[in-house]
């Protein structure tokens, strides 16, 4: 008793969000797990991910058939989800898998999925970060959902330059051709799993690789939706 009160002082717990010390098994304080930034799924179109007042279904079509976010990519929410990404809380994975669970049941609750699959990590992120951050988060959601991990299908080739510092058309041809499937699948409805959400672009390009290896219907889910507020210049409603 005496050794885990002295290593608590040590390491004490802290919030996720804001570094206050709380109670151990706590992952957010009382404020933070106030003013967190939940996506209001009663307000977010489940096809595009974004808000209904900011739909951008009118703008492009997707391959997938519907994609939804747990948090809006700011304040505590974004805190948390990259404290996880970067390796220095990897135990949030499991806060993080229940809060997208959430989300999914809420946005396809009827649909009955045969699969998890994960947006792979670039090899240059698995060696940044240590740990392949959306796969454990892909694995936990299936085992969740009570249906296998599709594991060892998508595969990954190196970005020219990473899709944070990409604006909307260089992030539609930087993911062009990035992805590919080395087997096939007898999955054919699939939930497809990545952190971030914002242009949809690299959802958009491993759900058609999915479907070339044999997938019928592509979901989408990630922890962060960022609402792309400004109308992509020059993209027309077909502009994959």
């Amino acid at each position: 008793m005496a050794k885990t009160t002295f290593i608590n002082c040590l390491y004490p717990n802290k919030c996720a969000a804001c570094d206050e010390i709380i109670d151990d098994g706590n992952i957010l304080c009382d404020y933070c797990g106030i003013v967190i930034n939940n996506n209001d799924l009663s307000k977010t179109c489940f096809k595009c991910g974004m808000p209904k007042d900011n739909c951008r279904c009118k703008y492009r079509e997707f391959r997938f058939k519907g994609i939804v976010g747990a948090f809006r990519n700011a304040g505590a929410a974004k805190t948390v989800c990259y404290s996880y990404k970067m390796g220095k809380r990897r135990e949030l994975a499991d806060f993080l898998t229940k809060r997208v669970y959430c989300a999914v049941k809420r946005a396809f609750g009827d649909i009955k999925f045969d699969a998890v699959c994960a947006v792979p990590a670039t090899p240059g992120s698995r060696l940044k970060h240590g740990f392949d951050h959306a796969g454990i988060i892909a694995e936990n959601l299936a085992q969740a959902m009570g249906v296998r991990y599709l594991s060892g299908v998508l595969r990954v080739r190196p970005f020219r330059r990473p899709q944070h510092k990409s604006v909307f058309r260089q992030r539609l041809e930087n993911v062009r051709g990035k992805y590919y499937t080395v087997k096939r699948t007898d999955a054919k409805r699939v939930l497809l799993f990545d952190d971030i959400y914002t242009t949809g672009a690299t959802l958009d390009e491993a759900a058609k690789e999915l479907m070339f290896a044999g997938v019928q219907e592509v979901y989408c889910a990630a922890v962060l939706a960022t609402n792309v507020k400004k109308k992509p210049d020059g993209v027309k409603n077909n502009g994959n």
